[in-house]
């Protein structure tokens, strides 16, 4: 307790540190997209990407999914109870062609077989022509053929209650989002154990006095039920951003703070009648903070945010691009050297420090996902009888598992604590929704993992040696993360290691969220690989989008390691020794 008492004093003492350098040292860093992974940055596709495709139709959703996106869609109930995806009240626009007292009628009005029978494409085109309005049921269909799909959908006039049951299935590939944040509220309530929600900011009259006023009433509602907010952005006719560029950035840095995803949406007005296609205003958008766009072209979006990436520039530095305090650290296996490997409280303490602990898992023979790193008890168990030690997780109960001191190796202080297991560490996931873990996967079977933790998919970062392993991993949670390690000492040289991060290039980095090089750093600082292969290897994954992470297997309590890695463009690290980490951190960005 006195040790564990201590680390945390220090903990605070290197946060305290970092602050007050910020303050004597200049300016820190402003976020920027760039720091966050490419893959995990959200392009909605407003009503189902209606400038490509008939709105709200199949052939919208599928073009949307196609690129990567995520469909918006409308719902409405007919006056015989069953849901449909259709924004407007009538159906003057997109059935301009239909008798007028079908026209003038809203999908409330009719009934299901009346909607199914209009024709609600040919008026984008003749190659559209006979699409229908889609029901729920068809929504429903179509994710559950690929777990990767979501979708947004935006209540018009709907029971939420009903649409809630007719979800299910598919509740985790679903967002709600509604201009009214009671809505949110009320979904928040019917969904208490997984909901996703955002709430849009329609343009009307915005002065950047009209955005304030309405995050004043958010503040006194707490934010209830807002996981992402997006504000509509036009210019006015002399090409000025409304609301303004210092409004954005505020509510941008606001939103962040509460953990709520900050989007933000080109909206064209007389004035701005091309916002869709503007390359150029989705950029500017992303340097105001946006973390991800409604869009009416996601074709535009995906092109913005691409380049946005690749302009990445080449003399980039730690200091300038990443504020202090969103610097990621990785306590490998838990804390590294300072705690038991692999147990709850281990874990608790990495969080309560600010870092994402690992925690490598294995399947017990009875079937239950333990945490636990080795292959037998020999090193963490010593004490142990000869047959207990030369065997491993697998050869055991879940309840003999639980049996076993896997603290006691580590001092006095920590005698009694056990391996955790998964339902110990979703649970504790879901007591915070901003703590992550890495899972370094031994063995484990990784439909059962991804079907035991749907709730907390966006929490969990998958680490594996091998791509191909990442690969299936998410087919089965879209919605997790994913860090490919790359070892240079037991697996590979550092010689070698260039070629084998091309291979990983040449396949685009997909399904990346951060991408780990294992180094060795010598007493005088000189490491391997390269400074110079490192620095390229960084550079490419920037400019990519994937976070770019080392691991030094030698000296890793030593600052001179920390110095010369940070100076070659690393931009997070796993570590053994996290009090010294923390501090070789704090001291690179003061003396920067």
């Amino acid at each position: 307790m006195i040790r564990t008492n201590l680390t945390r004093l220090l903990s605070v003492f290197c946060v305290l540190t970092a602050t007050l350098s910020s303050v004597a040292f200049g300016v820190e860093a402003q976020w920027t997209i760039r720091n966050k992974a490419r893959e995990s940055i959200t392009v909605v596709a407003h009503r189902g990407a209606g400038d490509l495709a008939p709105e709200n139709c199949l052939s919208s959703l599928e073009l949307t999914w196609g690129m990567g996106g995520i469909p918006e869609v409308d719902v409405r109930t007919t006056k015989d109870g069953h849901i449909m995806m259709f924004h407007d009240g009538n159906f003057q626009r997109v059935c301009p062609d239909a008798p007028e007292e079908i026209r003038k009628q809203s999908v409330e009005t009719m009934t299901y077989d009346e909607v199914r029978s209009l024709d609600v494409g040919s008026y984008l085109g003749e190659e559209f022509k006979g699409a229908k309005v889609v029901s729920i049921e068809e929504i429903v269909d179509a994710l559950k053929q690929d777990l990767r799909r979501e979708v947004v959908i935006d209540v018009k006039k709907v029971d939420f209650q009903q649409l809630a049951d007719a979800l299910q299935e598919v509740r985790f590939q679903v967002t709600l989002t509604s201009g009214n944040e009671d809505d949110l509220a009320k979904w928040a309530d019917i969904n208490p154990s997984y909901y996703d929600a955002t709430l849009w900011m329609g343009l009307g009259s915005y002065t950047d006095e009209d955005v304030e006023k309405r995050f004043q009433t958010l503040r006194e509602k707490n934010f209830k039920g807002i996981k992402r907010l997006q504000i509509h952005i036009a210019k006015d006719a002399d090409g000025n951003l409304r609301p303004s560029p210092a409004c954005i950035r505020a509510r941008a840095e606001e939103c962040r703070a509460r953990g709520i995803e900050f989007q933000t949406m080109p909206w064209r007005t007389k004035d701005c009648p091309h916002a869709e296609t503007d390359i150029a205003f989705y950029k500017e958008l992303i340097a105001l903070g946006s973390m991800g766009f409604g869009t009416d072209r996601p074709d535009c979006a995906f092109q913005a945010l691409d380049e946005f990436y690749a302009e990445s520039p080449e003399d980039w530095n730690v200091c300038a691009n990443i504020p202090r305090n969103e610097f990621l650290l990785q306590g490998h296996r838990g804390l590294g050297n300072e705690a038991p490997e692999g147990t709850l409280p281990t874990f608790r303490e990495a969080w309560e420090r600010g870092l994402t602990p690992e925690a490598d898992i294995r399947m017990t023979k009875d079937g239950v996902i333990m945490s636990f790193h080795d292959n037998d008890f020999r090193r963490i168990i010593p004490s142990a009888p000869d047959e207990v030690k030369k065997q491993g997780v697998k050869d055991f109960t879940y309840e003999e598992c639980r049996k076993l001191d896997v603290g006691a190796y580590k001092g006095e202080e920590f005698k009694g604590q056990q391996m955790a297991d998964l339902d110990e560490m979703i649970a504790a996931l879901k007591e915070d929704p901003q703590r992550m873990v890495f899972f370094d996967i031994k063995k484990v079977d990784f439909k059962l993992l991804a079907e035991l933790t749907q709730e907390v998919h966006p929490q969990i970062i998958m680490a594996s040696s091998n791509y191909n392993e990442i690969k299936e991993w998410k087919k089965y949670a879209p919605r997790s993360k994913a860090m490919l390690w790359m070892p240079t000492t037991w697996a590979g040289t550092p010689e070698d290691l260039e070629d084998r991060f091309n291979v990983i290039r040449d396949q685009d980095f997909a399904g990346l969220y951060g991408l780990q090089i294992h180094v060795t750093v010598d007493e005088n600082g000189q490491v391997k690989p390269s400074p110079e292969v490192l620095r390229r290897c960084g550079t490419a994954l920037r400019k990519k989008g994937v976070i770019f992470e080392t691991l030094s297997w030698t000296n890793g309590n030593k600052a001179l390691t920390y110095d010369v890695l940070l100076d070659c463009g690393c931009a997070s690290f796993a570590t053994d020794y996290p009090t010294e980490t923390v501090q070789a951190i704090n001291d690179y960005y003061e003396k920067k």
